[in-house]
């Protein structure tokens, strides 16, 4: 489809506006005209809701041009509608465009000013232009609504006329800097007839574009128009102003101007049935007056156009009490549904007498403005593609908005239509949202409904591909993607679809291709998709890059934040990827919340088993018919529950997620746990075949089941051929490869292993967990020369993969290569933000410093033991390792170790530990102060002191008596005995138990 920006559908080839006389052609004045009540619609929108369409100044020249109706032109305010900004939503300029046109009679005079975006699209050779509200989305998709279409301005116009209505249309909707201006250069000979029955003043010609000034705030064309009407235009100071003067006017000043300051071409177009008509009268020498008494109070003009119901309404003696509960209803959100709600004081008022036409008319632009704009919103974020869209309640919600918005039009209102498929859609995408499978076909028949009301919405036929996806009828989502490609194919989002449509099926790489072929890498959409596909490959470096690329273009995408939340947790990072989810958490907390699985929630924050309950309890509230929410309490339930009552509850939990979506594996997979824990064997592997049977090409279920067979029917062979039919359905499928290795690893069939990994890699080298498990597999062979060159494979894939430097430092260490275990334990344990990993290493590394010493050297064993209390300095690490230094006669060592330790939270044993251990220190080196202080301290932690421990202290404080007597009460085999040695340095036990 190709796309035609508005301004070369509205400003012609000047050939085509080109008058038969040359200019400044002579006045023919048209007598015995009668003007009957002039009335005007002004529109102008610099605030686009999409932040793509910002303007700067358009809203100022609609304002501009208001003041200049009703100081100059002398228009009653009333007869006047200013729409500007948020208030310029589509369906309150359609029910203004059909209030004007039910109130217009013969000889009435018109204006229609709109300043903002407009385009125009092609589709199957079939154009049509738009003017783009408020409201409007940047992805072109203009039957979504946020749109006056041409066509029904056209015809408006068309009748309007044919009512002896005498209208003038100013066109400023040609701006530069829109999003697709650079395909609309072109092909643009089209709809030559439109608005004949109209004066036109259009801001440019054919291939140009309308620029703004900074220095003047407004748009060149408004401006000089303006400023010509009046009283500039009037070249031969007759004190009448002809259409021809008024085109000479701006050719002269906008022209000549955007030529000098923006090297460019902008001819304004001024086209009427006759150029030589007067179009108005002057007052001699006001000109200036004029302009500059309009241009002062465009702040102000603004300001009273935003205000709504405004104060002199609420003063009203007869309907202020009334205007009041509206105005109030509105600001509590209370829209509709209760009787104090803002739509049923709007119906009271339309049938009360004392409540004018004017004001009922406020609260119905009023409540058409919130409605509309709100679920307009909603659809926009659809069509976007590249943010978390919100759960089904919003969809229900903004459904139910739109409702209320047809209620409000009437059976006669211009976009019903429009608006009828917008609110199916929302309906059916309620549905979609859940994953409630039983109410898709209603679903379907709603998006149906609604491609029949608007068969050229592409926003409608891509949400029906997602139904067919997800119903796994992958040759018609495949049908209706395409379609909504075909429609607007400047919309990223129905390619995104497709490239879904190949994954879900498992064909990674024809998704790849098809983002490649139509979006390369460029965009949020195809980034974020991009990054998906690579992710859901293992390929997590590069699906990190095209999150990061997002985040370069909107820091703040909830997508992007948790799938790097999700990657690196993937790499065994779980500090960055808890940074990430907060930074997730923080932008949108429910739907990283559900994104990232309550459970996960629930453990990651270590919540209570009540809170983690209520937790459960709330989701389904907010979210009842969402599948996900009864299996995740149906699994709290099975993994904390023992009584038989909450056991049947959770079983009641997996049919209901079951019913809802027939294709939630991991429902199967509980129901098939659960089932088994409640003696009910046969059922419960007839829950784990009965997901295989609804999900025959999904991989899910032959994983869980083979794990079900290992470890509760103990079919060690029927588990293996279930992993490798799991593998078989998707060869990207990191889990079930992870499974089968460490299967054939804990029979001692490595060489199964190293098979399955080899073959994988020389397909997907570039998948770092096929390397790591390589790795750990040759560990557990304790060949670890070839585990250490598995495991740099993997940081040559992926240097921020940390899940393989545990043990590849392990091995390191094995292999007696301290300096570079230490730098990848230090790593691997920095990146636990939860410590156990640390906490794990360390103990590991202390068992091995313990081992060196009986094997080893001293040197090499303090080497370990310092780096055991550099990955994990805890009191616990500080013991060992400042004993270690005091047996190794390091005493002042000892004692920096053990002193930063001492903790009142640490355990009373553990205090008594360090200072046992710090009390000898302090004897070895000789610090009598600091022995005495250490030994008061313990002497009141402990009431019952080490005995030898007290018999060294007294023989060092010179009490050889009280030392005599403690050392009876020791137990003499020890004083004998080597075992001494490991309580006690040398220097100790020379000088102060062995007795001369």
């Amino acid at each position: 489809m190709k796309q035609h920006l508005l301004y070369i559908f509205l400003c012609l080839a000047t050939t085509v506006f080109s008058q038969e006389d040359s200019r400044g052609s002579k006045a023919t004045k048209v007598d015995g005209e009668i003007v009957g009540t002039k009335r005007a619609l002004v529109i102008g929108v610099s605030d686009y809701k999409e932040d793509a369409l910002k303007l700067n100044y358009a809203d100022n020249d609609a304002a501009l041009f208001k003041n200049y109706l009703s100081e100059v032109e002398g228009i009653k305010d009333e007869n006047i509608t200013l729409l500007i900004n948020e208030d310029a939503v589509a369906l309150n300029i359609v029910q203004e465009l059909k209030q004007l046109f039910n109130r217009s009679q013969e000889n009435d005079v018109l204006y229609l000013y709109f300043a903002g975006h407009g385009d125009v699209v092609d589709d199957f050779g079939q154009k049509e232009g738009f003017l783009l509200a408020s409201d409007a989305n940047a992805h072109q998709e203009y039957y979504s609504g946020g749109v006056l279409t041409l066509n029904l301005l056209n015809t408006v116009i068309d009748n309007l006329s044919t009512k002896g209505v005498k209208v003038y249309l100013i066109l400023d909707a040609c701006r530069s800097g829109f999003v697709f201006e650079d395909g609309t250069q072109k092909n643009m000979g089209t709809i030559q007839a439109m608005f004949e029955n109209s004066s036109k003043f259009l801001s440019c010609g054919s291939n140009e574009l309308s620029y703004e000034s900074g220095d003047l705030k407004h748009g060149y064309f408004t401006y000089y128009l303006v400023k010509g009407l009046a009283g500039n235009a009037d070249g031969n100071s007759d004190n009448t102003i002809i259409f021809r003067e008024i085109d000479d006017y701006l050719y002269d000043n906008v022209n000549t101007t955007v030529s000098k300051k923006h090297n460019k071409t902008q001819t304004p177009v001024v086209r009427t049935k006759n150029d030589r008509a007067v179009f108005k009268s002057v007052k001699p020498n006001d000109n200036l007056i004029a302009f500059e008494t309009l241009s002062k109070t465009i702040e102000n003009t603004k300001k009273l156009a935003a205000r709504g119901i405004t104060e002199t309404d609420l003063k009203d003696k007869t309907a202020g009490a009334t205007i009041k509960r509206f105005r109030d209803a509105m600001e509590r959100k209370s829209y509709y549904g209760k009787s104090s709600s803002a739509y049923e004081i709007y119906k009271s008022s339309v049938s009360d007498p004392s409540v004018p036409d004017a004001v009922t008319n406020k609260m119905k632009s009023t409540l058409l403005k919130v409605l509309s704009s709100e679920a307009q919103e909603l659809i926009n974020l659809y069509i976007d593609g590249t943010k978390t869209l919100p759960y089904s309640k919003e969809f229900t919600k903004q459904s139910k908005h739109l409702e209320i918005c047809l209620e409000l039009m009437g059976e006669d209102g211009f976009l019903k239509d429009r608006i009828k498929a917008s609110q199916l859609l929302l309906e059916a995408y309620a549905i979609i949202r859940t994953k409630n499978y039983s109410k898709f076909p209603r679903a379907k028949r709603q998006l149906q409904q609604a491609i029949q009301l608007e068969p050229r919405a592409a926003y409608i036929h891509n949400a029906l591909g997602e139904v067919h996806n997800q119903l796994k009828t992958y040759d018609s989502a495949f049908y209706h993607y395409n379609k909504a490609k075909d429609l607007i194919g400047t919309w990223e989002k129905p390619i995104t679809s497709i490239s879904d449509n190949f994954m879900d099926q498992y064909q990674f790489e024809d998704a790849k291709n098809t983002l490649n072929s139509a979006l390369g890498n460029k965009g949020l959409n195809a980034n974020l998709k991009l990054a998906e596909i690579n992710e859901k490959q293992g390929k997590y470096a590069i699906a990190e890059s095209h999150y990061k690329k997002v985040l370069e273009t909107d820091k703040n995408n909830t997508k992007a934040l948790q799938g790097l939340s999700k990657i690196q947790k993937a790499k065994g990072n779980t500090k960055a990827s808890l940074e990430w989810y907060k930074k997730a958490v923080k932008t949108d907390s429910i739907n990283s919340v559900f994104g990232h699985g309550l459970l996960n929630y629930i453990n990651d924050n270590r919540l209570p088993e009540d809170k983690a309950e209520l937790l459960l309890l709330n989701a389904i509230d907010y979210e009842p018919e969402n599948t996900m929410v009864y299996s995740e309490y149906a699994d709290f339930i099975r993994l904390t529950a023992t009584k038989l009552s909450r056991l049947r509850l959770a079983d009641s939990l997996y049919s209901k997620s079951i019913g809802l979506d027939p294709y939630n594996t991991k429902a199967y997979a509980g129901r098939g746990w659960l089932l088994s824990t409640m003696r009910k064997p046969l059922d419960a592997k007839k829950s784990f075949e009965t997901a295989i049977e609804s999900n025959k090409d999904n991989p899910e279920p032959y994983f869980y089941y083979a794990k079900f067979t290992k470890e509760q029917l103990n079919d060690v062979e029927k588990s293996k051929a279930l992993y490798l039919k799991a593998i078989d359905k998707n060869p990207y499928f990191i889990p079930a490869y992870e499974a089968l290795v460490n299967l054939y690893n804990s029979e001692n069939q490595q060489e199964k292993s190293i098979a399955l990994l080899n073959n994988a890699i020389a397909k997907y080298s570039d998948i770092p967990d096929f390397h790591h498990l390589l790795g750990q597999t040759y560990f557990s062979k304790k060949n670890y020369s070839e585990a250490i060159n598995a495991y740099k494979k993997v940081t040559e894939v992926d240097d921020t993969y940390v899940k393989s430097l545990q043990n590849l430092g392990y091995s390191q260490l094995e292999t007696n290569n301290i300096d570079d275990a230490q730098n990848n334990l230090v790593l691997s344990s920095n990146s636990d933000v939860y410590g156990t990993r640390r906490k794990e290493i360390s103990e590991f590394v202390l068992t091995m410093a313990k081992n060196k010493l009986k094997f080893g050297t001293p040197a090499e064993a303090k080497s370990l033991y310092n780096l055991a209390f550099t990955i994990e300095d805890s009191a616990e690490t500080a013991r060992e390792f400042s004993n270690f230094l005091y047996l190794q006669g390091e005493s002042i060592k000892a004692l920096e170790v053990a002193l930063p330790s001492l903790s009142k939270d640490n355990s009373k044993k553990l205090n008594i530990a360090l200072l046992e251990t710090m009390v000898k220190a302090a004897i070895d080196a000789d610090a009598r102060d600091n022995a005495s202080y250490y030994y008061q301290n313990l002497s009141k932690l402990d009431s019952h002191p080490d005995m030898l421990l007290a018999a060294v202290y007294s023989r060092y404080m010179g009490d050889i008596n009280g030392s005599m007597t403690f050392r009876k009460r020791v137990d003499q085999n020890l004083l004998r005995s080597n075992k001494l040695k490991e309580f006690y340095s040398q220097n100790t036990i020379d000088k102060y138990i062995l007795l001369d």
